[in-house]
């Protein structure tokens, strides 16, 4: 909304007739929309004809609109007639709602008379609805707003998280609430108090401790006593926060499953019996579950390696390194997997053999080629989706190594990496250009790649580049044969297969 007739920031100047009339016209429209009565009007029509300068004309007009049909609420801009006979109704509204007594409605009534621009109308309408700009939390506290934090409080009390000697105060709180905002606040009071069942289950669940033996029979007591007095949710975690979790106290069933253990342990030679009497005593003193774990830590039994059949290593060597491919998703995923290669492998060669016991000599002879190019095509197939399905986990799992090569010794520049057919190739600058690799590094970077996902891996090359000596005085090769698999299986236990772990897929 623009304000006012504009002089254009020559305000010095003398004003013409033109300029006059123009201010005339913005004049009679806000006598014709109410904004001014016809004395205020005749007023400033007079003001007019007496002004010399553009300037004095402007002030005339600085609280009225430019021009007709402006219905925004302008703080600077005096109030139209439709909006005040508006602000009569809200008033009217406001006292049927109960938000303003009969002395308010008729105090804010008198007032409107006297009201001229819409900043003052604002501040007359405050806390009642309807009007643009109303704060719906700003609002006066109507009668159905009170009826209904009543009843809200009637289901407080009838569920058990008002006792009823309260009942009486927050009633008189409720219906002494200026505004909503602060109904909403008592209410907020309210939904944070705990009911009679969250106590009962909080009973509960002490009884259960008290029985399986967290909790003696004081404690349980006086817990329980504590229960019935408490008022909200975390005045009951703080009874039950050692009953969960890691810091939770352990039950006499769990002492007893770990003294069990502990048992095993010493029968089958693990602890001698110094050890498991003094883990057997910290166990039935232990406080929290927390405090066990490490009674059992170093007992478990190493992890056995996934198990790898005739049909999974030739699809490793044949098909793709299914070590790559994370768990299928989508139906395309099953479409190239592993048990579905196996599914068509079996059932090719089931079917073949099949037609043959059933005397279909013809089926069995001329089958032998078309099982052979069939199996060549699926093989394709399947290598080409597979690949598109590992995408880059390949170039992670290569990157991996490449971290772990030069954290393992820092002079180590720059380390390059090819995975080629069923070979590894490693490509090592030092930052003093030397021409050897150390032993150490060597035998760093076999254990990597025997406990990597690479499959299958019969060869790992090792080289130092160096701008001084040729590039083959630098060269190592470790063959993966079958003793040195059974050295490496021996030393560093067998390779990790089965899916890639979340960070990497």
């Amino acid at each position: 909304m623009n304000l006012g007739w504009s002089d254009g920031g020559q305000d010095d100047l003398r004003a013409t007739n033109g300029d006059r009339a123009a201010v005339v016209r913005i004049l009679d429209i806000a006598r014709d929309e109410g904004r001014l009565d016809s004395v205020e009007h005749a007023r400033r029509v007079d003001a007019v004809q007496a002004a010399k300068t553009r300037g004095e004309l402007v002030a005339l007009t600085a609280d009225l609109p430019d021009r007709r049909g402006e219905h925004w609420w302008f703080d600077p801009a005096r109030v139209r007639g439709d909006d005040r006979e508006r602000a009569v109704h809200w008033l009217a509204e406001g006292a049927a709602q109960g938000r303003l007594t009969a002395t308010e409605v008729e105090q804010r009534s008198a007032a409107l008379s006297t009201v001229g621009t819409y900043a003052e109308l604002r501040s007359l309408l405050r806390g009642l609805p309807g009007w643009p700009g109303a704060d719906g939390r700003d609002l006066l506290a109507g009668t159905a707003d009170r009826d209904a934090a009543l009843a809200r409080l009637t289901e407080a009390v009838v569920d058990g998280r008002v006792k009823p000697t309260e009942r009486p105060g927050l009633e008189a709180d409720i219906s002494q609430a200026r505004r909503v905002r602060d109904l909403e606040a008592l209410l907020a009071d309210l939904a944070r108090r705990i009911s009679d069942q969250e106590r009962h289950g909080t009973a509960a669940e002490l009884a259960v401790a008290h029985h399986d033996g967290r909790l003696d029979r004081t404690e349980h007591a006086s817990r329980i006593v504590q229960t019935q007095e408490a008022v909200t949710a975390a005045d009951l975690a703080q009874l039950t926060g050692d009953l969960h979790g890691t810091a939770r106290r352990p039950s006499q069933a769990e002492r007893d499953d770990i003294a069990g253990r502990l048992k095993r342990a010493l029968d089958e030679g693990r602890l001698d019996l110094t050890e498991y009497e003094s883990r057997l005593q910290t166990a039935y003193a232990a406080a929290t579950v927390a405090e066990t774990a490490p009674l059992l830590a170093d007992l478990a039994d190493p992890p056995r390696p996934a198990w790898r059949g005739p049909l999974d290593r030739a699809f490793d060597k044949i098909v793709f390194n299914s070590a790559l491919l994370s768990a299928p998703r989508g139906w395309r995923q099953r479409l190239f997997s592993k048990p579905a290669w196996k599914i068509f492998v079996v059932g090719t060669l089931l079917a073949w053999v099949c037609s043959g016991v059933a005397g279909n000599l013809v089926v069995f002879m001329f089958g032998i080629p078309a099982l052979f190019w069939l199996f060549v095509l699926s093989t394709v197939m399947f290598d080409s989706g597979c690949s598109k399905i590992a995408g880059g986990r390949e170039q992670v799992v290569i990157a991996d190594l490449r971290s772990a090569l030069r954290r393992h010794d820092p002079s180590i520049r720059q380390v390059k990496i090819e995975d080629g057919d069923r070979t590894v190739t490693v490509a090592i600058r030092f930052e003093n250009d030397r021409d050897t690799v150390p032993p150490p590094i060597i035998d760093e970077a076999v254990r990597l790649f025997w406990l990597s996902r690479l499959y299958p891996l019969k060869r790992i090359e090792i080289h130092s580049v160096c701008d001084t000596k040729p590039y083959e005085r630098g060269s190592w090769t470790v063959r993966l044969d079958r003793a040195t698999r059974q050295r490496l299986r021996h030393r560093y236990g067998p390779r990790p297969y089965g899916p890639l772990p979340p960070s990497v897929t």
